[in-house]
């Protein structure tokens, strides 16, 4: 029997999982807004140059370095200067982080505030509302704070 065969063979038979590679994908603005839309990124790794992330700064990004750790709850965003330079960083963290989504994003930060600039406008905006906390349950009189909320 060819060993393919009896590795297929093994895995139908008993139910055998091999570990999952990651899955680097280099996903548009039209893909990222999906993928965004389905689930929030654990991280966004910013793989430009210094000169880039000092000139554009993308909020609560991690500056790549390689080897760098961290834990993967959800997809990684990885933001570059060009698209294979996001590729790049995207399979060296694929490498540590088998079975882990990691996105690459083509047109790099672009993309990436354009995407965010959509997802956000649309978002369910709050209602706002009006709580009042009372001095004392028994007592009448005016109450000791209220609490209000603005819609974002």
């Amino acid at each position: 029997m060819k060993p393919l065969l009896r590795v297929a063979l093994t895995v139908a038979t008993f139910g055998v999982a091999f570990p999952a590679l990651a899955a680097v994908e280099l996903q548009d603005g039209g893909q990222l807004t999906q993928a965004l839309r389905k689930s929030p990124p654990c991280c966004i790794i910013d793989a430009r140059s210094e000169a880039s992330r000092e000139r554009r700064p993308v909020a609560d990004a991690l500056p790549y370095r390689p080897g760098m750790k961290i834990t993967p709850t959800a997809a990684a965003v990885v933001l570059a200067d060009t698209d294979g330079e996001a590729l790049a960083a995207s399979r060296a963290l694929a490498k540590d982080y088998p079975g882990k989504r990691i996105i690459a994003v083509k047109g790099g930060v672009v993309t990436w505030e354009a995407t965010t600039a959509e997802l956000a406008q649309a978002a369910p905006k709050g209602k706002p509302f009006q709580f009042v906390i009372p001095r004392n349950t028994c007592e009448s009189g005016t109450p000791l704070q209220k609490l209000l909320s603005k819609p974002q």
